[in-house]
């Protein structure tokens, strides 16, 4: 589930936050494939939304990859209420379901909601990108008062999104909050750890 909204246009290094999603989508897609799993793809909230229905295979992954290489991120936010609809709507038989977003403390109202829908019939990973700056920016000396805004600013919105995070996993929804670049082999360790314990 891809979220295709404005934030993932966020760029770190040479790839946006949605590139680096959907490299994770299809890493995770090749294991899974190779493990015998049905894989499909939901990408919501960009300029060209995306069903594939899940299947097994390795000519899935070929589908796959002729599926999404014109996806890009679109100028509006992605709407995760519609997006757990339209997934369930799809696939009422119980699955993995990995939701990949920049998740931001205006997902506070939305995000839970849609998350507790899709959990009742599903077991849900949420991955939520943070931007490389929020940790290079707690990590720079403090010397000016401009730097010291930078400062508060990036430790105010970094505790903000860190709330969000802790309300998802109140409600007993994992959620890794990791660097683009972490993305792809964290959701095949999860995967892998949760396939071996029989937990989907």
């Amino acid at each position: 589930l891809l979220d295709g909204g404005r934030r993932m246009r966020s760029q770190d290094g040479e790839l946006s936050h949605f590139d680096h999603a959907l490299n994770a989508c299809l890493l995770l897609a090749h294991v899974a494939l190779r493990q015998g799993d049905a894989v499909g793809l939901l990408a919501f909230g960009g300029d060209t939304p995306r069903y594939l229905p899940p299947a097994k295979g390795q000519q899935q992954l070929n589908a796959l990859l002729n599926g999404v290489y014109d996806l890009q991120p679109g100028q509006l936010p992605g709407d995760y209420l519609a997006a757990a609809g339209e997934l369930l709507a799809r696939q009422p038989r119980r699955a993995l379901v990995v939701l990949l977003g920049n998740l931001r403390d205006e997902d506070d109202q939305q995000l839970p909601l849609a998350a507790a829908q899709i959990a009742r019939h599903h077991r849900l990973l949420i991955a939520s990108l943070r931007e490389e700056v929020l940790d290079r920016q707690r990590q720079q000396p403090v010397d000016s008062y401009e730097q010291a805004l930078a400062y508060c600013g990036t430790v105010d919105y970094a505790a903000a999104r860190s709330a969000l995070h802790e309300r998802l996993a109140a409600q007993g929804l994992p959620v890794l909050d990791l660097r683009p670049g972490e993305l792809g082999p964290e959701l095949v360790n999860r995967y892998l750890q949760w396939k071996a314990a029989g937990a989907f």
